[in-house]
């Protein structure tokens, strides 16, 4: 059996380590990167929960007040805007934000029809 230089060995246990910890490290990385997604899902889904919670009592706050409107004359909807403020004179679809949030696609669509005056009543008989 031919004598294998004790370098060679050497060499390829090296080899093994840093193979090995080469793996280590992208699993250590990979797992990671997915706790990081999971827990700014959780942050986003908090914020979401925070928003529509906010959106139920919205009517109740002191900015309502402010605003002058009837409380008993406000209905909520949730989807795709929050509610219909109905006054005397006017018909006003209300969306509520907090923070930073931003309309969605959806609701800039419904802003932009209402403000072309695309927008009609529909009596539905039975």
């Amino acid at each position: 059996m031919p004598e294998i230089p004790v370098v060679h060995v050497i060499t390829l246990a090296l080899a093994i380590v840093l193979l090995w910890s080469l793996w280590l490290n992208v699993r250590l990385w990979w797992t990671g990167r997915r706790k990081l997604r999971d827990a700014a899902s959780m942050l986003q889904g908090a914020r979401v929960d925070r928003g529509l919670i906010a959106e139920q009592f919205a009517p109740f706050t002191k900015k309502f007040d402010e605003l002058g409107w009837d409380l008993e004359e406000f209905k909520f909807l949730g989807r795709p805007v929050d509610g219909v403020q109905f006054q005397d004179d006017e018909v006003i679809i209300v969306e509520f934000k907090t923070g930073a949030a931003q309309l969605t696609p959806r609701q800039r669509n419904i802003k932009k029809l209402i403000a072309e005056g695309k927008v009609r009543f529909e009596e539905i008989r039975f």
